[in-house]
């Protein structure tokens, strides 16, 4: 490899193969904490682990072995213009299964990328505030540490911890729901395919989702904020569709859980093909077929 290149890329020394994320977003306060634990493979001897970090507060780490040895971690060192923190360890990690945890925290950004804020304005004229993501192509490390580099998949469980009366979806369906104190929810959801990074996805806030409609087996909604129900029924047939249509083409079923599409209105690009959860522009999957043109329903589809 160059030098050059070695700059940009993380060493293959230490390859995650799953992310346990939990993220509890303060959607008023435009902050979250989190906490992750990340299987590893360490492939020769170690006394650090680089991995990416953008904007984050790393506030402690640990590495214990498959047989629950524990390896202390001296300290944490972020280097900002290189989007990455070293986590140096007391003494050698031998090759093996190893599993690292950290807790962290930051802000929900104003500028579409990473973990960010979008808003909208209800009907009374308040201001109403989504937390959601986009990650394509280097923005996951905003959001939490990881191997932010599209070709070390892993498999991605991810819990959102949220206030009571939020919606909140990420890649996988929701398998389990438990109440916690001051009024919070724990949601736990269903483990993604080992996929990149930059496909993991998660958004909450107050928004209504569309009744499922059924594509061979898989449950298709529309997310969206509350009043819009009537503009979702066109993107909806337009997805059961579409994801028929294309496991005919290529012999290949549809190979998520479910799939939500999720409107937002703010939104840098048209749309974004997060595993189980695609993000869009308002303008681009809200549509009334009764009053909008040939063309823009075909740019909806």
């Amino acid at each position: 490899m160059e030098e050059t290149e070695e700059r940009y890329r993380l060493p293959r020394t230490v390859v995650p193969s799953r992310y346990d994320l939990t993220l509890e977003p303060d959607l008023d306060a435009g902050t979250f904490v989190g906490a992750i634990e990340v299987a590893l493979e360490i492939v020769e001897p170690v006394t650090e682990i680089v991995l990416n970090s953008n904007e984050l507060r790393l506030d402690d780490a640990t590495l214990t072995a498959a047989d629950g040895r524990a390896i202390e971690v001296s300290k944490i060192l972020m280097d900002d213009d290189a989007e990455r923190a070293t986590v140096d360890l007391a003494e050698t990690a031998d090759p093996g299964g190893w599993t690292l945890g950290m807790s962290f925290r930051g802000e929900l950004n104003p500028r579409l990328t990473g973990f960010y804020r979008s808003t909208y304005q209800d009907d009374e004229g308040n201001t109403e505030v989504i937390g959601t993501t986009h990650f394509e192509a280097t923005d996951a490390r905003r959001a939490f540490p990881c191997w932010d580099e599209p070709d070390l998949k892993a498999v991605f469980a991810i819990t959102l911890v949220v206030k009571e009366g939020l919606a909140a979806v990420s890649n996988g369906p929701e398998v389990e729901r438990e109440s916690l104190a001051e009024g919070r929810v724990r949601i736990r959801f269903a483990d993604t395919m080992k996929m990149s990074t930059y496909l993991a996805a998660w958004v909450v806030g107050r928004l209504e989702l569309s009744e499922p409609v059924d594509a061979r087996g898989v449950p298709v909604r529309i997310v969206h904020v509350p009043g819009k129900s009537h503009l979702t029924s066109f993107g909806s047939e337009v997805s059961v569709h579409s994801l028929n249509w294309f496991a005919d083409y290529y012999g290949i079923p549809y190979p998520e859980a479910k799939l939500d599409n999720v409107g937002l209105p703010d939104f840098a690009q048209g749309a974004m093909e997060n595993v189980g959860c695609v993000t869009y522009r308002e303008q681009v999957l809200l549509i009334d077929p009764a009053r909008s043109t040939q063309e823009e329903q075909l740019g909806v589809a």
